[in-house]
């Protein structure tokens, strides 16, 4: 079975409710809803409830939330290296009385002060993976070196629009990247999610040296595209329970079946179709036979 390595974020997350109707600029009665999140830490364990052999380097605060972490992690056999740094990172959401994301709150900065250094103290669990996972959580300088420095095959989610321009000149050295429309507007400076918009996209990005691009398009589905074929699918049709890690689940179903030498795209779809079911940011019922009974239930 491959060895998956990630190098990423884990992430406390916080959302913030009301009883009520939200009346900005004013005190809300409410109540508080607390999970693990970060994209590393959320697509480790995707893997990991996938039967995956998945190690996360990742840093832990030394507090209280370490534990939940590093437990939660332990019941699910997840490795985790941890990087020692004061606290864990949070995401702190803000949520109306329908339950959507009216603000949040990245307390991540201790993220990118991991340095190579830090991360090559677990040397032998990159030398051994099969594939290496990062996100651009991590700083440019620690991106910008194990890009470069290892023949890994390089899997990278872009995350968001404004820390994806780490990769702008880094693209040639990524095997396989996951982005969204607006990631992937931003890293290119054009286009739109009409046929030819995404087209131009995926024709920019395999130029650059990609192997293969994935970019996600919320209720349209997913578009994807390597120098020989190009392929789009859309969602499975589902009442949304929650969208908090559908994006890490999406990209954990694609690492899946590149393990498994299937077809990713589709892998994809069905891990975040799972994903959305449960409003937790992984689904916690999660196994590779859920996975391929959704494979085969919708013809994917």
């Amino acid at each position: 079975m491959p060895k998956v390595t990630i190098i990423g974020g884990s992430v406390i997350d916080l959302f913030l409710y009301p009883h009520h109707h939200m009346n900005l600029h004013d005190s809300n009665p409410g109540y508080l809803k607390k999970s693990l999140g970060g994209v590393g830490r959320n697509i480790a364990e995707n893997l990991s409830r996938l039967g995956i052999q998945t190690t996360l380097i990742t840093p832990l605060g030394q507090d209280h939330y370490q534990a939940m972490i590093l437990d939660q992690a332990k019941a699910i056999g997840l490795n985790i290296c941890s990087i020692p740094i004061l606290e864990t990172p949070l995401y702190v959401s803000v949520m109306d009385e329908k339950g959507e994301d009216l603000v949040g709150v990245a307390v991540m900065d201790d993220i990118q002060k991991m340095t190579v250094k830090d991360i090559l103290i677990y040397q032998p669990y990159i030398d051994e993976a099969d594939i290496l996972v990062m996100d651009t959580n991590l700083s440019r300088d620690v991106l910008s070196y194990f890009l470069k420095k290892y023949q890994h095959k390089m899997y990278m989610d872009a995350i968001s629009g404004q820390k994806a321009i780490k990769l702008r000149d880094l693209l040639p050295y990524i095997h396989t990247l996951k982005l969204n429309l607006i990631e992937a507007m931003t890293l290119a400076g054009f286009g739109d999610d009409t046929k030819e918009g995404l087209h131009a996209l995926g024709h920019y990005f395999i130029d650059q040296g990609i192997d293969e691009i994935y970019i996600t398009l919320g209720e349209k589905g997913a578009y994807y595209k390597n120098k020989d074929k190009t392929l789009f699918q859309k969602p499975i049709p589902i009442q949304i329970q929650g969208a908090t890690g559908a994006g890490d689940a999406f990209f954990a179903g694609v690492i899946y079946a590149a393990a498994h030498n299937k077809e990713g795209l589709s892998y994809g779809i069905a891990n975040a179709y799972f994903n959305l079911k449960d409003p937790h940011a992984v689904n916690p019922i999660l196994t590779s036979e859920i996975l391929e009974n959704i494979i085969k239930e919708w013809s994917l």
